[in-house]
């Protein structure tokens, strides 16, 4: 089995869905060139109880010899993303794929967590890349420590909000942001 990522052969195409809430945008990733596997990223926001917004992000695996799903919503299971460049590439889809949400449905507020306890300082840089894209897109984002090495953040959009209409950057490790 061997992840071949599909997003540097051409870009990749975001599907948004919205019925009020839920709203989700998918870009497809890739596949494994030895099982009918192919992976998207779901990039969304649900409503939580009370009404606020969750933001969420995460890798399935759609099986099309049985039609079932499976959701990664730890990077700590999408080792069957190897390669640098390709994780690389995914981490762009969804940097990509948030800014495109965030405009298209300019929610006034929302949350999101880390899923993993203690993560490690390379990937807590990943969702520093994720509050910056949220600031860009008029935010103002306050995170917090939660117990067992959590994290939490919280986005506002003042009423004075200018969107960045830039693309976010496809290469993370980029220096012009």
């Amino acid at each position: 089995m061997t992840f071949v990522c599909t997003i540097p052969q051409g870009g990749f195409r975001v599907q948004g869905f919205a019925a009020s809430t839920p709203r989700v945008a998918i870009i497809d990733i890739g596949y494994d060139d030895a099982e009918p596997l192919n992976y998207k990223v779901a990039i969304g926001l649900d409503a939580l109880p009370g009404g606020s917004l969750e933001l969420y992000f995460n890798v399935i695996e759609a099986d099309g010899e049985t039609g079932g799903e499976h959701t990664f919503w730890s990077g700590r299971n999408t080792r069957l993303i190897a390669a640098t460049e390709d994780r690389a590439a995914v981490l762009g889809a969804v940097l990509f794929g948030l800014r495109d949400l965030l405009q298209v449905s300019t929610p006034e507020g929302f949350v999101w967590f880390t899923y993993d306890e203690a993560m490690p300082r390379r990937a807590l840089l990943k969702f520093d890349l994720v509050r910056r894209v949220v600031e860009e897109c008029g935010y103002v984002v306050t995170a917090s420590r939660l117990p067992r090495g959590r994290r939490a953040w919280e986005a506002t959009r003042p009423p004075d909000a200018v969107v960045d209409s830039g693309e976010a950057d496809p290469d993370p490790n980029s220096e012009q942001r």
